[in-house]
């Protein structure tokens, strides 16, 4: 679902081409999120014309309609954020909006990939700090540590539609290989939303949205240790 802030609006039209909204802004950004409303009551004129944004050369089409106010354009955080390859998070206890790094990190989940949140398989474990084939070290992972060629491992979570969005990294802990090659699955309410190549030693980020996602699941095709998610977390 999508939600933006604004509470209330009253419409006129000025012309054929400039229509006016007299909106109750509860922040002073637009972006996509489950960001709950609370009433405020100090009010803003704005002015929609197709306003266009066109990034490196290239037109975006945001969810949400660029606007004027007293002289000053404004954007869509979220569009304008990942167009210039930023990530961009809404911090609702803070209202604080996050792009890029944050101490080092891209974003921070609401809620981190964690095993005691399983209820599918028993083979998940957790492990930190191991690198991958390029040096890069995760703080959190996850992996299957029940070896068994033929058969896959499922992780399993009920999100009870409360994220957007699951992001990770899929990669081979730094030295190992082999020649079974698995693929992880996830599927969101038993459709199949992601199938990953095949799995050797590159490191592969799997950001997905899972909007309105109760059952959430990743799924092995192999039960191989090797095989990582690292910093997997869901984000409202």
């Amino acid at each position: 679902m999508r939600q933006y802030f604004y509470l209330w609006f009253k419409r006129r039209f000025y012309n054929e081409k400039v229509k006016s909204f007299i909106i109750g802004v509860i922040a002073g950004v637009a972006i996509t999120g489950g960001i709950g409303a609370f009433a405020y009551t100090d009010y803003i004129e704005v002015m929609y014309n197709n306003i266009k944004i066109v990034v490196d050369g290239k037109e975006i089409h945001p969810d949400s309609e660029p606007f004027i106010s007293n002289g000053t354009t404004y954007l869509p955080v979220r569009a304008v954020s990942e167009a210039l390859g930023k990530e961009v998070y809404w911090d609702g206890p803070n209202y604080t909006v996050y792009i890029g790094n944050i101490n080092g990190r891209l974003e921070y989940p609401t809620k981190e990939l964690n095993i005691n949140d399983n209820i599918g398989d028993y083979f998940w474990e957790s492990s930190k700090n191991l690198k991958d084939n390029y040096g890069n070290s995760y703080s959190n992972a996850i992996y299957c540590d029940w070896a068994n060629t033929g058969y896959s491992a499922i992780y399993e979570k009920l999100c009870n539609m409360q994220y957007s969005r699951f992001k990770g990294t899929i990669y081979v802990e730094n030295g190992v290989s082999d020649d079974i090659n698995p693929q992880v699955i996830i599927k969101a309410d038993g459709k199949t939303i992601y199938t990953s190549p095949e799995i050797t030693k590159t490191s592969r980020l799997i950001p997905i949205d899972i909007t309105g996602c109760n059952d959430f699941q990743i799924i092995l095709t192999q039960r191989i240790p090797h095989v990582h998610i690292g910093d997997g977390g869901f984000y409202q």
